[in-house]
């Protein structure tokens, strides 16, 4: 879809399914209306209502009434003037719901708990808000329908009238999904202060193993924004440094794993090894450092786009897009490999693809180095596993390793799917270990070539000695391919230099 094409081309296509046109028309008036709705917030309202939130809902009423036929573009195929109107209206009603008729004191006692009125009306510092993500997602998952609509509403602000109302149901029934919250809420992982003071969480400090790595860097300077993905050992949040601004990533461990020293060496192996490794295709490490309730988390470069295997959930990509972003994984990998690290977890997921088409690897919290690769324990994503990652049949984890790594990768991207796959954990490891190669992403139907079929199968060899020896050696192969494929703008560096910060981990 051309960025050229007019809104009302735009709109054509995507009533007759093209899901990329309304994405194009999102994107065009995004920036501007997220600007627009952030400047009418005033200090009170921008930490209850979420800029973004409005923008997405008016979006979504815009789409609504052009699909009935009540919205078309205006003449000069300006949609500025429509969506503003839009948004303002959205904006309108949500300040009148939070500033009109807030809950009293005797409103509060009747219905909603101190945590979840600081929850509500308070802006948390960094480890709160880890800590109150990690609650809400629990009781979520535990509380039926209606108890969890009861409670995102009453998060958001509004009283047991207004949420009656909303949902249709009687006050009774609001309170009575209330009391069921309660006896829900932490009464031995987090002490509620209330109106007294912040949510805070009960001492849990770092065994003593870790107690003396203070990091470089204090919670308090990051100010949470959004969070963006989690792991099953973290979470990770769009934050603001406060000192100078920027927009940066902020990974925080999972509350219940901040006793868990294979979780906390994870999280500190990472970051060593990051900051030594600088280079355009590799996610950039900032600082570590510990909450005062021993809360470790990393902050690294904020990468504003989307990863890999959303990006190919999204759409069907070509052969010279395939060929270009694996050759700058694999150029990435061989630079990770100079700098003495294995990445072990290569795989769609972990790799971003920026707004501006760069690619940068992220995730090295299973990477090990490569002269003491067994210095961690193993782990990985089942159907990307090499071999040897699972048994030591097939020997130690090595740079080939990241190879047969770089053919999963390539594999997931020509096919959508990993090169492995089965009805659950144990049967997918197993056809790792012991079934044949998987058949070529061509005769799947992937839109391929034999000689790309043959670099992915290469590297997807169970025995690490009928690999390519190196990733050099795959980004070397995946090059000769892109002559007569077209070009895509993915970005690269075009050296596979490797700059070594000689600043020990953990010095500030």
């Amino acid at each position: 879809m051309l960025d050229d094409t007019s809104n009302h081309e735009l709109l054509i296509a995507w009533k007759s399914g093209d899901q990329d046109a309304a994405g194009l028309l999102f994107r065009r008036y995004q920036a501007r209306l997220m600007a627009l709705v952030r400047s009418r917030l005033s200090r009170k309202l921008v930490r209850r209502v979420d800029a973004e939130d409005i923008v997405l809902s008016a979006y979504r009423s815009f789409f609504v009434a052009v699909r009935d036929g009540r919205a078309v573009p205006a003449a000069d195929d300006d949609l500025w003037p429509l969506l503003t109107t839009i948004v303002l209206r959205k904006l309108a009603r949500q300040s009148r719901r939070h500033a009109a008729d807030r809950r009293s004191i005797d409103q509060e006692q009747q219905g909603d708990s101190d945590w979840m009125e600081y929850v509500g009306s308070h802006e948390p510092d960094a480890e709160q808000a880890a800590v109150l993500a990690d609650e809400v997602e629990r009781l979520l998952a535990m509380l039926d329908a209606t108890a969890r609509e009861v409670l995102v509403r009453t998060l958001q602000g509004d009283d047991v009238i207004t949420i009656a109302t909303a949902l249709g149901i009687n006050e009774r029934t609001v309170r009575r999904a209330l009391e069921r919250i309660r006896q829900e809420l932490p009464v031995d992982g987090t002490e509620v202060h209330g109106r007294r003071g912040p949510v805070t969480a009960k001492r849990t400090s770092p065994r003593k193993s870790n107690r003396s790595a203070q990091g470089t860097t204090t919670y308090d300077q990051y100010l949470l924004q959004q969070f963006i993905g989690a792991g099953a050992f973290s979470k990770v949040y769009r934050a603001i440094d406060r000192s100078s601004g920027e927009t940066v990533a902020v990974k925080f461990l999972r509350r219940d794993c901040w006793n868990d020293d294979r979780a906390m060496g994870s999280l500190i192996r990472e970051y060593e090894i990051l900051k030594r490794l600088q280079h355009p295709n590799i996610l950039s490490m900032r600082d570590w450092g510990t909450t005062p309730r021993g809360a470790l988390f990393l902050v690294t470069d904020y990468i504003p786009g989307v990863n890999l295997a959303d990006w190919r959930l999204a759409r069907q990509p070509s052969v010279a897009q395939i060929v270009e972003i694996a050759w700058c994984v694999a150029t990435a990998v061989a630079v990770a490999h100079a700098g003495g690290v294995l990445h072990c977890d290569l795989k769609p997921a972990n790799v971003l693809m920026r707004d501006d088409g760069q690619i940068v690897l992220c995730d090295f919290g299973l990477a090990r180095h490569v002269m003491d690769p067994d210095d961690v324990p193993r782990g990985g994503t089942a159907g990307f596993l090499s071999p040897e990652q699972i048994s030591d049949a097939f020997g130690s984890v090595t740079e080939k390793s990241d190879v047969y790594g770089l053919g999963g990768l390539l594999y997931a991207l020509l096919t959508g799917s990993p090169p492995m796959s089965g009805q659950d954990l144990p049967e997918i490891l197993s056809n790792v270990l012991s079934s044949a190669s998987p058949q070529s992403p061509s005769r799947l139907g992937a839109q391929s070539s034999p000689e790309l079929d043959a670099i992915a199968l290469r590297c997807l060899q169970k025995e690490p000695s009928r690999r390519f020896d190196t990733a050099s050696d795959v980004a070397t192969a995946l090059r000769n391919q892109t002559s007569g494929v077209g070009s895509f703008k993915v970005q690269f560096s075009p050296s596979t230099d490797l700059a070594i910060s000689n600043d020990s981990p953990g010095e500030n």
